[in-house]
């Protein structure tokens, strides 16, 4: 395909990202906050901030997140006892210091005697436990394994016997709270655990809200909580004040915020048709800041309101492949998975959808992260000859309508994306495109992209191929999308990321050993040397054709000050932010 006439399908089309990424630049997380650049000018309090977003939220509730949109409103109004440096990742101390015992095993937490809710009362350890205790209650979250090592977590949780829960105790062994001092605790962990520092930053959520819904008697209760869509107390910068459903949530300054009462009255995380209406909204100053396509970059860098900041993405854009797909019986194929990525001319793809501001992925650790592979992989260039012999060879034959056939059964596959999203849109159709010139009838079909999470997260087989992206975020720990127990399975109502359904052996193992090395080393050399292998397995197997890694492109007013986003997290320091009037 030309670059003219992927240029053509483009015009007018635009991207963003999934947690499973819609539309957030940068990270998640709770991000260090490391000191920006001393200004003289003193924060003038008042007005509002409104951030745009193209797909709305699911759920105001942190352990129920699997999605951007949601954990943009989350920190916001809930913080974590730990954070990452908005630039480079390195775990911090937030609202809790901590320290970790010799052997690897216990880790101490002590929270800060100023946090508070904004009910007046202070957060405590029992705030913590609350939150860890409600992913062991809750059927639908997908963040059990983030404390499965966790002594006591396994006999406490409830859930299908593949993800190990038992819910045998009442209590969870490993958590012990300092009779002396509520604010003080420890966790006990039964293995070395590489990201447990970042796993364990957990969910802290006010007790006296949350705290029935994890009694003795309590089931998953949790799940259907009024409070998940309508919060009532909080401990972060900004306090929950109405969610118009497609339209905006609004948020409203807590005035006793623990580390100072933001500068501005409200938050607003407006939602929009489509980036273009991003763009037009910075232009017209209805908008102060939310992500660019980078079909707009030229032409935005030329208003003189706005400024623009560009910085790696902290995660990436792919099209998966579902290996059990029953309407799809070639994905189970590596041969025609290999085939997929040599048959899509992913580097003109870049150069024409994203204008050159990606860089190509053939694994899963982008370059932002020190997991990146330094080993040479399979870069597969496209090369139609090359993709039509393994679909030769995998025993795929064109029949007279030109479309490819095996025992009778013609290959045809449909290309799902979120809606809204005019950079995977494109990509989608550019896909089927190319797949059509190999004898696949291929069609690409956009939906709603909440309902898609859920189909993926299911494991709903309607679900065949699917361009989606990730925002990685915390530890370089692949764990909770690429080993094989958090492959969902409808049968057993278990719920997980790796709805591609691809498995390997020595891929688990690898990840194991970079999560819980049996020798204890959690040095970077380590675990980069156990991540080369896993991704040299991604890489040949193919169960992603692994798309790229967009550069952010966020465009914000100029009277907006002290914004510095990076890519672990784009609000890292919220609540310094002010409106220069």
């Amino acid at each position: 395909m030309t670059q003219k006439r992927l240029r053509t399908l483009i015009a007018g089309f635009a991207g963003t990202l999934l947690l499973v990424t819609a539309c957030t630049p940068g990270g998640q997380g709770n991000a260090s906050p490391t000191p920006t650049a001393a200004t003289s000018e003193k924060p003038q309090q008042g007005g509002r901030i409104v951030e745009a977003t193209i797909s709305d939220i699911a759920t105001i509730q942190p352990i129920l997140s699997a999605d951007t949109a949601s954990s943009r409103i989350i920190n916001l109004i809930y913080d974590g006892i730990i954070q990452q440096d908005y630039k480079n990742g390195e775990p911090k101390p937030k609202m809790a210091t901590f320290s970790i015992s010799q052997d690897g095993l216990t880790y101490s937490f002590e929270i800060n005697a100023k946090a508070n809710w904004s009910d007046g009362k202070p957060v405590i350890a029992q705030d913590w436990l609350t939150g860890i205790k409600a992913v062991g209650k809750s059927q639908k979250t997908v963040r059990k394994s983030n404390f499965q090592d966790v002594e006591g977590f396994l006999d406490y949780c409830v859930g299908s016997s593949s993800s190990g829960c038992t819910g045998t105790a009442k209590e969870i062994s490993g958590v012990k709270i300092d009779s002396a001092n509520p604010k003080k605790f420890s966790v006990k962990l039964t293995k070395i655990s590489c990201p447990a520092i970042i796993d364990l930053n957990g969910y802290t959520l006010p007790t006296q809200v949350f705290g029935k819904y994890v009694t003795d008697s309590s089931k998953d209760e949790i799940d259907t909580a009024p409070e998940n869509t309508a919060p009532t107390v909080f401990s972060g910068a900004f306090k929950f004040s109405e969610w118009r459903k497609g339209d905006q949530v609004i948020l409203n300054k807590n005035p006793d915020y623990w580390q100072g009462a933001p500068n501005v009255d409200q938050y607003i995380y407006k939602v929009v048709a489509n980036q273009t209406a991003i763009a037009n909204g910075l232009k017209t100053g209805e908008i102060t800041w939310g992500n660019i396509q980078p079909k707009d970059l030229a032409d935005m860098q030329t208003v003189d309101t706005i400024k623009i900041t560009k910085y790696q993405n902290l995660g990436y854009t792919f099209i998966s492949w579902n290996t059990l797909s029953p309407t799809v019986p070639a994905f189970a194929d590596k041969r025609v998975r290999q085939a997929l990525a040599y048959g899509i001319d992913m580097d003109q793809v870049i150069k024409a959808v994203v204008f050159g501001e990606a860089t190509k992925q053939v694994a899963h650790h982008v370059p932002v992260q020190w997991a990146y592979p330094s080993s040479p992989l399979e870069p597969y260039k496209y090369d139609k000859a090359k993709a039509q012999q393994l679909l030769t060879d995998a025993g795929w034959v064109k029949g007279s309508d030109g479309i490819l056939a095996k025992d009778g059964k013609k290959f045809a596959m449909t290309i799902t994306t979120n809606s809204g999203n005019q950079e995977r849109e494109t990509l989608a159709q550019v896909a089927a495109e190319q797949y059509k010139q190999l004898g696949i009838d291929a069609k690409s079909a956009p939906e709603a992209f909440q309902g898609l999470v859920t189909k993926l997260t299911t494991g709903d087989p309607v679900i065949e191929a699917n361009i989606i992206g990730w925002s990685l975020g915390g530890d370089v720990d692949p764990y909770q999308i690429w080993h094989s127990s958090q492959i969902p399975d409808r049968a057993k109502g278990t719920t997980g990321f790796g709805f591609t359904g691809f498995k390997d052996a020595a891929m688990d193992k690898a990840i194991e050993q970079g999560r819980n090395p049996t020798n204890g080393d959690c040095s970077t050399a380590a675990r980069k040397a156990q991540y080369e292998t896993f991704n040299k397995i991604l890489n040949e197997n193919q169960p992603y054709n692994f798309g790229y890694a967009n550069n952010v492109l966020v465009g914000a007013q100029k009277t907006l000050q002290a914004f510095d986003p990076g890519s672990f997290s784009a609000i890292w320091n919220v609540h310094t932010w002010w409106i220069k009037q």
